[in-house]
């Protein structure tokens, strides 16, 4: 027994109800010579008590500190005592490694906290009892829930409960079908699936995602897209005023972007070349339309220049060249080059000139009087 309380790696010792050291380990003696700076061989009874609190109760450790010496940096033990009738039996484990480890979570939980206090994103954590475990200022401001509220630690459904009540949160007609949409929206989370866009009655609009976390934690992140939407918005109502510009033209325009994909044509190029480019389903190349264009229109060699010209990326100037359809009508086609290597390529059929007019009247007013005579 000696043997074995002597190879203990953890300190054990005895004192007597005054608190004296009546008996110690090998370990306990060691950390002794090292905190009063002597050879162990020269220590004499009373051995001096490391640790000063001597509460007795085997249930529960008390962490304590031995003081940094010049020979050994400050260390932390787990102490645990129990009455041996007058005496008191003590053990103290190391818990450096618990300390470092608790001391570098709080420091990491505290930069999380200082980063999370900064994003713009609300942030709102349940743990897998559906508590608020964790949540950011920008969630308070997005919500307009107060922190006090938050700080209770809501349940997830009385915090949707608190949203509903703020009208920060999507509502339908009736509070039962309402009810069934939130259970979904929580086992979307904790799957993983959840990700939805909430158009507010206030005018807002927020992008609401639910990730699932290890433990049966679910986090729930609002961000307000508003403004995102109010230029997806405008972008989207000045592409269709420039859509409705371009169809009111005569001249049938297609233009091709530096990879050789149609981007945009206008109703007069649909009905010239017989096609419905706005209901057609991919990507209409280059190559595609030239070879509708050949097929009504008499051979010419002028199709493989325009095919070079809106692929090439040098220098580019515009040009234009004539087309005969089959039809027996003159095309003009022309070809411009526009900002960002896109490539424009109109067509507009040719009047007939005046001269051939004039012969043409001619020609029939001989014909009327030679008929009269």
């Amino acid at each position: 027994m000696r043997e074995t309380l002597e190879a203990a790696p953890v300190l054990i010792w005895r004192q007597n109800d005054e608190g004296a050291v009546v008996w110690a380990n090998g370990a306990y003696l060691d950390r002794v010579a090292d905190q009063k700076d002597i050879d162990a061989d020269d220590m004499t009874w009373p051995i001096p008590a490391l640790f000063s609190d001597r509460t007795v109760d085997g249930t529960a450790s008390r962490r304590q500190m031995l003081p940094k010496t010049s020979g050994t940096p400050p260390r932390w033990y787990d102490c645990h005592s129990y009455p041996t009738g007058t005496e008191s039996l003590n053990f103290a484990l190391p818990a450096d490694a618990t300390v470092k480890a608790e001391t570098a979570l709080r420091e990491f939980i505290q930069t999380l906290t200082k980063t999370f206090a900064h994003l713009p994103i609300g942030l709102a954590i349940f743990d897998s009892s559906r508590q608020l475990a964790l949540f950011n200022p920008a969630l308070v401001d997005l919500t307009s829930v107060g922190a006090d509220f938050l700080s209770a630690r809501p349940t997830l459904f009385t915090f949707l409960d608190c949203l509903r009540e703020a009208r920060v949160i999507p509502e339908p007609k009736d509070y039962r079908s309402w009810r069934a949409k939130m259970a979904e929206l929580e086992k979307a989370a904790a799957s993983g699936h959840y990700e939805e866009t909430w158009t507010l009655p206030t005018g807002h609009t927020y992008k609401v995602t639910g990730r699932p976390h290890p433990d049966g934690a679910v986090a729930f992140l609002f961000e307000d897209i508003s403004a995102e939407i109010s230029l997806t918005r405008h972008f989207r109502s000045e592409i269709e005023l420039g859509q409705a510009v371009v169809n009111t033209l005569s001249e049938a325009i297609a233009v091709f972007s530096p990879a050789g994909e149609m981007i945009m044509s206008n109703h007069a190029y649909d009905q010239l070349w017989g096609v419905e480019t706005g209901v057609t389903l991919g990507t209409i190349t280059i190559t595609d339309s030239i070879r509708l264009w050949q097929g009504a229109t008499e051979p010419s060699p002028i199709w493989g220049d325009v095919r070079d010209f809106v692929t090439a990326i040098d220098e580019r100037a515009e040009w234009d060249a004539e087309v005969s359809l089959t039809t027996g009508d003159v095309l003009l086609c022309r070809i411009a080059p526009l900002t960002g290597g896109a490539t424009l390529v109109g067509f507009e059929k040719t009047p007939l000139p005046a001269t051939i007019g004039r012969a043409a009247q001619t020609v029939g007013h001989s014909k009327t009087e030679h008929a009269s005579a």
